[in-house]
């Protein structure tokens, strides 16, 4: 936002006015020119130079104003972060902390700022004293003229004053250089983020082979700057089979379910269902067969019903209620003061732990996914809660596809099989 809005009032403010004041500069010049060439030459001569100068001090504009908006965005995240948190912050008793943190950012911004505006602010001023120098100088020079008769008094005169209006124009100039540096800062960043690699959609095939199996088939895997995750992995989930992966963290349970949500890519290997490799299908009906309940549950502040039908915007009532029954979540969203129409808040803040875990799956469950993924999704839950929910999901998870994530035995018991990532090989 900083450098949209800093980029913004750079074309505003300082591009639009450009134009008058090169014709104001350009007109100058050419009546100095036609009255005394000589000195029309000279200061012609002396812009290069002067703007010489200033693309040496440009240089310190754009590393600062880089500086500055990363120093607001980094202030803006930790408000951001810290509002979510707050009754964790509460909880844990570190507002001063925080409130000692948060303070060391904003000393951060305006330490940042200040340097920019120190430096900006000195160019314009400076480039009027060196102009209004240089027009002195040329004046005793054209008055030396006139004392040899070189040159009238009027013509000295009339010199003078469009050197004056001359000096107005190249101290604004000096000014717009300054503030395009400044925004060439805002620029870099803004086209860094433009230019972030998007996903790349490559298949044709728009039908999934839902009731083929899952392979994982020599798979290499490495996050950049670290070290290989997966070697020649192999794995093969039957169709409609629950299958659990366990293992310490970091042994790379997400990224199996993000290689096959295709959110990574391997670097050898392949993933296919039904025996095509997924890279050719669209990414969008690959996605729209799969289900996911992540451990991290994100709601939007909006309706039960609107976060329920987020992956399928055009689901009627029934079937919103329909999954909300399969996820058991029906009875307890009947019981809030509107109902489907209740607001959840920010994340979901007037539910309880288990409540966003079963909104969660009936936003899954909406649907109808022949993929499943349960990502530490009773994470939330006390024991009893969670041999509740697992009775509970047992109907929900025939005949699908399932992958859990988990560490819990209970959870475990709904499996098929078991399956223990260990050193980027399978287990099991």
């Amino acid at each position: 936002y900083v450098d949209i809005h800093r980029i913004g009032r750079y074309v505003t403010g300082t591009l639009l006015p450009l134009l008058p004041l090169l014709f104001t500069l350009v007109g100058a010049l050419a009546m100095m020119l036609y009255l005394a060439p000589l000195i029309a030459v000279m200061v012609a001569v002396l812009m290069p130079l002067l703007f010489l100068a200033l693309k040496l001090v440009g240089r310190k504009l754009r590393p600062l104003s880089h500086a500055s908006a990363q120093a607001w965005a980094e202030q803006s995240a930790l408000a951001e972060q810290n509002l979510e948190s707050l009754a964790l912050i509460k909880a844990f008793g570190t507002e001063a902390a925080e409130r000692t943190n948060f303070r060391q950012r904003v000393d951060a911004v305006y330490a940042a700022d200040l340097r920019l505006e120190k430096l900006q602010g000195a160019i314009n001023p400076v480039v009027y004293m060196i102009g209004a120098g240089a027009i002195l100088l040329l004046l005793g020079l054209g008055g030396h003229w006139v004392i040899r008769s070189e040159m009238r008094m009027g013509e000295l005169v009339s010199v003078f004053l469009y050197g004056l209006v001359l000096v107005g124009p190249v101290g604004s100039l000096a000014s717009v250089y300054g503030s395009t540096m400044a925004a060439m800062g805002s620029l870099q960043r803004l086209s860094d983020a433009l230019d972030a690699r998007p996903e790349v959609d490559i298949g044709r095939q728009q039908v999934v082979p839902v009731a083929g199996d899952i392979v994982y088939s020599q798979v290499d895997f490495t996050y950049p700057g670290r070290e290989p995750l997966f070697r020649s992995l192999e794995l093969t989930i039957r169709a409609g089979q629950t299958v659990a992966l366990t293992g310490v963290n970091g042994a790379g349970k997400s990224t199996l379910v993000h290689l096959l949500l295709r959110l990574v890519e391997p670097q050898a290997g392949s993933v296919t269902i039904g025996g095509i490799d997924l890279r050719e299908f669209r990414l969008q009906a690959l996605r729209e067969q799969i289900g996911l309940v992540a451990q991290q549950v994100l709601l939007f502040n909006a309706s039960v019903r609107d976060n329920i039908a987020y992956g399928r915007v055009d689901a009627a009532q029934e079937a919103i209620e329909r999954a909300a029954r399969a996820a058991r979540a029906h009875d307890f969203i009947c019981s809030l003061p509107d109902g489907y129409d209740t607001l959840v808040g920010d994340n979901g803040v007037r539910l309880s732990g288990g409540q966003k875990q079963r909104l969660a799956l009936a936003r899954a469950l909406v649907k109808d996914p022949p993929i499943l993924i349960l990502d530490e999704a009773t994470a939330m839950f006390d024991p009893e809660g969670e041999l509740e929910f697992i009775e509970e999901c047992r109907d929900v998870l025939a005949s699908r596809t399932v992958i859990l994530i988990t560490h819990r035995p209970a959870s475990l018991a709904l499996a098929d099989r078991i399956v223990r990532l260990d050193s980027g090989q399978v287990q099991g």
